[in-house]
């Protein structure tokens, strides 16, 4: 499977995962709070005009910025009860379809939540009927802003960063330019290497072990950045795992890269990473 086709189901499945989590209801006399990841809500209780329980949901006539699945809905549609009335924005939260749900009246909107059965949907609403006091017309809040909130794009953003990432760097390889002076690293972690901190470079078969990375990316497919080996010493590594053909080269104690003592690289082919090599020994000789 290509890094592209990677990004793209990662990204969908992440979305997944967060547009159908099981949002959570909370009650308290203030008002009600659902904590979703994506579309967290707070709705005061000075902004409610009623609670009740219905047998079904409105026709849903478009989404217009929701998720659906089989019995599943969640987000902001736009809902027409029959052919007379004006259609209007709700906020659904909705596990099931087939079952009741429950109708919060809002001063801004309306908001339908229910459960996976009706037993659970029914025990919900008698704890909002028990918990949430209904004020009259002349103490709601008709100025409150609309009962939704956006924030849950961070979280989505992080979510999909977590998988991203790493994916970025399945099949990446830092540029190498060998000038007559210097080896320079671009891309992540890059670095200049004047041939004056040189002491060897050398072209091995083998990797010395790996103990931890301090600061950088590793992969299944990449190592990027600053690990420590399991003697201690400091190494920058800029390596593709599946190619066993290194170009190991040592610093001295007295260049510009004091806490780096050895560097490896390699390319994305073991002919590449010899080639790599010879132009850098042809360099320095």
């Amino acid at each position: 499977m290509s890094a592209l086709m990677i990004i793209i189901v990662a990204t969908i499945l992440v979305f997944v995962l967060v547009a159908f989590k099981k949002e959570t209801v909370l009650i308290f006399n203030d008002g009600i709070k659902i904590k979703d990841l994506m579309y967290p809500l707070w709705i005061p209780n000075d902004t409610i005009v009623s609670i009740n329980i219905i047998d079904n949901l409105p026709k849903l006539i478009y989404r217009t910025n929701g998720t659906g699945m089989g019995p599943i809905q969640k987000g902001y549609f736009t809902i027409k009860k029959n052919d007379f009335d004006h259609s209007e924005n709700v906020t659904l939260y909705i596990r099931n379809r087939n079952v009741k749900a429950i109708e919060i009246r809002t001063v801004k909107g309306l908001v339908y939540i229910n459960q996976k059965n009706e037993e659970l949907t029914e025990d919900l609403f008698n704890e909002m009927k028990n918990n949430v006091k209904i004020l009259k017309d002349n103490e709601l809040n008709y100025y409150a802003k609309p009962p939704r909130s956006r924030r849950s794009i961070v979280a989505i953003g992080v979510l999909l960063a977590a998988i991203l990432i790493p994916v970025m760097f399945v099949n990446y390889s830092n540029e190498v330019v060998v000038t007559d002076n210097v080896i320079e690293i671009k891309g992540e972690y890059a670095m200049t290497i004047p041939f004056s901190d040189i002491d060897t470079v050398m072209l091995i078969e083998k990797l010395p072990l790996i103990k931890t990375r301090t600061n950088g990316i590793s992969t299944r497919k990449v190592n990027i950045g600053k690990f420590k080996m399991s003697n201690g010493e400091k190494v920058n590594l800029y390596i593709n795992k599946d190619v066993e053909m290194f170009i190991e080269i040592k610093l001295n104690a007295h260049g510009s890269h004091p806490k780096a003592n050895m560097i490896f690289i390699n390319r994305k082919t073991v002919e590449d990473t010899k080639a790599l090599y010879e132009e850098i020994d042809s360099v320095r000789n």
